[in-house]
């Protein structure tokens, strides 16, 4: 039965929706009888979360917790007239509902009340979106970046990710179709459609990479969203002071080295309720012409004033956000909000605010429906534009296993003059029944958001389907296809075919991977700089236990894109963390970066970079 309700929200919004938070779906079965467990009750916590997140689940055993940030979770199952258990591991990530299959013994039977997963679950089984997650253990282990250790240096570690001088383009959509985010806040400048914000990687927890078949909660996109979740505070106070200095680049043509250091610290106000978080880092570049020098800072508080309440704010550089999550209407209904102001230089600034409700229901099977209100100002100089959007889909489960999404999207900017439709229709089967595989398939239209002094924007139309599934524990084997027609992209570029061949582990035990290899063709009326038909990607990282006290790690990136010219490039990290007097650890590390010492096609020389870091 849907149990009918009704909210009015009078609020501006910002550009693409892409979350900030996760989820955690499931089903609950009792192990003797295999018949769905009713009424069981489910509780989701982590270190990344202040207090808890509970769930019942229904006569299917069915359950769903939503607005988790981005962390490791553990739930605990009770149900009556069976044993209580509890399941650890669980990894969420912002924007991605991971799906479990849970059984319990009943009370009588013999069994451990404490279990492990033998396959975590990884992916979202439930969606067709695709993506990647670089986490905060992959951004230490692995070199990312050259001049400044940026979160989107690490995002062209993502399969279809192609570095492109102004910015990134993803599976072969302009690089003007790019949005940068900080938790939840657009940051890509109004007046050039480029990345208006760099945040040193110490202050990230982790960055997703939203690259294809993205829902009807996703505007003013038309190639991929980036996107960095910041740390938190915690129920433990916790910090670091970090250094990087690049002295050395050979052959050394001008007088030039490049230094960021800083601190950051975060630590609970009162436990499981009010946490803060803050970091300072100075970012210095220096040549024979002069020192650019940037201040980057964060502040961040985080209060829980109720059960199934949380609200955040944030300040970013010049950058400000407040961040709403709640379960309201009797916990009939979920609800993420954003409002925030980015500032970008002396004269351009965006003003914006989103609201995104989403209720579950049961007819014909599970639905989960989502809808919301968008709207942003942007302006930079004499110029300005308001611009609006809603949406509505539902995520639809008429059996086991098997998710239909379907979604429209209205939008209206008044720098075009224009309203626009953008349906979107998506499918993902978990072949596997356990969460851990997913076939998909989407259709959908999307249109950029176009610079102020210019009324020219790309439209895309998108079709994308593909296969994925975890082969052994957490490691995920995926083969994707995507298609895009273009119209009025601003290097002429009319379609795109691009398959990918991917395998990736996140990091456990002591090490991780991520290796991609993509096949495309970009079309135009002429031959266009931006085709990459062979791109080989491969990041990988391993920590050694060199004693109670040491761990020695290795990481590197390696490229090769095939252009005008070819580009081949190596970075390799080495480090060592040293556990000193309880409760400090100091971390030193090396990178060697563009270790072939290849220049061709602009890539810059032979590098070195020292870094030091100590924590507690």
């Amino acid at each position: 039965m849907i149990r009918p309700c009704i909210a009015v929200w009078l609020l501006l919004a910002a550009s693409a929706a892409a979350q900030t938070i996760g989820g955690i779906s499931g089903r609950i079965v009792d192990t003797q009888s295999g018949k769905p467990v009713a009424g069981a009750a489910i509780v989701a916590a982590s270190p990344s979360m202040p207090g808890e997140e509970s769930s019942r689940s229904d006569t299917e055993g069915e359950f769903e917790i939503g607005l988790l940030p981005p962390g490791i979770y553990t739930l605990n199952v009770q149900a009556e007239a069976h044993q209580s258990f509890t399941q650890d591991g669980l990894a969420v990530h912002a924007g991605r509902t991971i799906r479990v299959y849970l059984s319990i013994d009943p009370e009588k039977a013999i069994g451990a009340p404490f279990r492990f997963a033998q396959e975590p679950p990884v992916l979202p089984a439930t969606s067709a979106q695709t993506g990647a997650v670089i986490s905060r253990e992959q951004l230490e282990l692995v070199p990312y970046g050259r001049d400044q250790r940026s979160f989107e240096a690490a995002a062209a570690s993502a399969p279809g990710v192609v570095p492109r001088p102004p910015g990134l383009e993803i599976l072969g959509s302009p690089a003007s179709g790019t949005r940068y985010r900080i938790d939840g806040l657009d940051v890509t400048d109004p007046a050039s459609d480029r990345q208006g914000r760099r945040l040193v990687q110490q202050f990230i927890q982790e960055v997703n990479v939203e690259s294809a078949a993205l829902g009807a909660s996703y505007g003013r996109v038309a190639g991929g969203v980036v996107q960095a979740i910041t740390r938190s505070g915690g129920n433990e106070v916790h910090g670091s002071a970090f250094l990087d200095w690049m002295p050395i680049e050979l052959p050394r043509r001008t007088l030039r080295y490049n230094l960021a250091g800083g601190a950051e610290l975060g630590g609970p106000l009162a436990r499981n309720s009010l946490w803060f978080y803050g970091g300072f880092a100075p970012v210095l570049m220096a040549t024979r012409s002069g020192v650019l020098t940037e201040y980057q800072y964060i502040g961040k508080l985080t209060w829980r004033p109720a059960q199934g309440q949380l609200l955040s704010l944030a300040a970013i550089t010049d950058d400000f956000s407040l961040h709403y999550l709640g379960d309201v209407l009797d916990r009939t209904a979920q609800v993420e909000a954003v409002t925030g102001w980015h500032r970008q230089g002396a004269d351009a600034d965006s003003v914006q605010a989103r609201v995104q409700v989403a209720h579950l229901a049961e007819l014909f099977g599970r639905h989960r429906f989502a809808w919301g209100a968008e709207g942003v100002r942007d302006s930079a100089a004499n110029s300005s534009r308001w611009y609006g959007g809603a949406f509505a889909e539902d995520t639809w489960s008429p059996v086991q296993n098997l998710f239909l999404d379907g979604g429209v999207r209205l939008e209206r900017d008044d720098l075009i003059g224009k309203t626009d439709f953008l349906p979107r229709v998506g499918v993902a089967w978990d072949f596997s029944g356990r969460g851990v595989s997913r076939a998909y398939a989407f259709v959908g239209r999307f249109f950029e958001s176009p610079e102020l002094a210019s009324q020219r924007r790309t439209r895309e139309h998108q079709l994308a389907a593909g296969v994925q599934s975890q082969i052994f524990r957490d490691v995920v084997a995926g083969l994707d296809y995507v298609h895009k027609d273009f119209r009025d992209a601003p290097d002429g570029r009319t379609s795109y075919d691009g398959a990918t061949l991917s395998l990736a582990k996140p990091f456990s035990a002591s090490s991780l991977l991520q290796a991609s290899y993509t096949l495309s063709s970009l079309d135009g009326p002429r031959t266009l700089a931006a085709d990459a038909p062979n791109v080989i990607k491969l990041d990988a990282a391993y920590a050694y236990e060199w004693d109670a006290r040491t761990t020695a790690t290795l990481g590197t990136s390696f490229r090769v894109i095939q252009g005008s010219p070819w580009q081949a490039t190596m970075d390799v990290r080495a480090g060592v963390v040293r556990a000193l007097t309880n409760p400090y650890v100091l971390t030193v590390t090396a990178d060697v970066l563009n270790l072939f010492d290849r220049e061709r096609g602009g890539t810059p020389p032979l590098a070195g970079r020292f870094s030091a870091k100590l924590s507690f």
